[in-house]
């Protein structure tokens, strides 16, 4: 098989793991909602697929789920595709600049850039707001970070999957 369809091949299989993503995100009541929180399975997905890709498609991807992240948050393109893209290229710079690119880094990173995101989004929207408190955030964005790193897990190794099967070896 050519390169240039095993690319094609893996690009789609990212696309229908982020239409998949967009779809248990949005959809109501179709996950199950652990201390009243829904992970953000979308920053989730951004960040297995940045462990495994090189910088120009990872950081792409990455934009792709926040603007998806975006639209579904019903509010215009913005803050998480922003963020997203921040993150995972700074994630990926450190990963590949500093550590070992290895499961226990992915979760260590993933911890910090999970924590970042959701952190900075509470902060913005709801301090600023003047409708976040400390047990909001204990309450609600504690749970769901801890519900997105976990996520971050099967992805991590469904991203892995289609990247080791669908690179051509050089």
């Amino acid at each position: 098989m050519r390169r240039n369809s095993r690319s094609f091949f893996k690009y789609f299989g990212f696309a229908l793991l982020l239409v998949l993503m967009t779809v248990l995100q949005a959809t109501p009541k179709l996950l199950p909602e652990p201390m009243g929180s829904k992970p953000f399975l979308l920053l989730a997905l951004a960040l297995a697929v940045n462990a495994r890709e090189e910088f120009i498609p990872s950081v792409v991807f990455a934009s792709l789920c926040g603007v998806f992240a975006d639209l579904n948050a019903g509010g215009c393109v913005g803050y998480f595709a922003v963020t997203l893209t921040l993150s995972c290229a700074a994630v990926h710079y450190i990963t590949r600049t500093y550590l070992n690119n290895t499961f226990f880094t992915f979760i260590v990173t993933s911890a910090a850039a999970v924590a970042a995101v959701l952190g900075l989004y509470f902060v913005i929207f709801r301090i600023a707001s003047g409708e976040g408190t400390g047990g909001m955030f204990v309450s609600r964005y504690l749970p769901r970070m801890a519900l997105t790193l976990l996520s971050a897990v099967p992805l991590y190794f469904a991203a892995a999957f289609l990247h080791n099967t669908l690179t051509a070896s050089r």
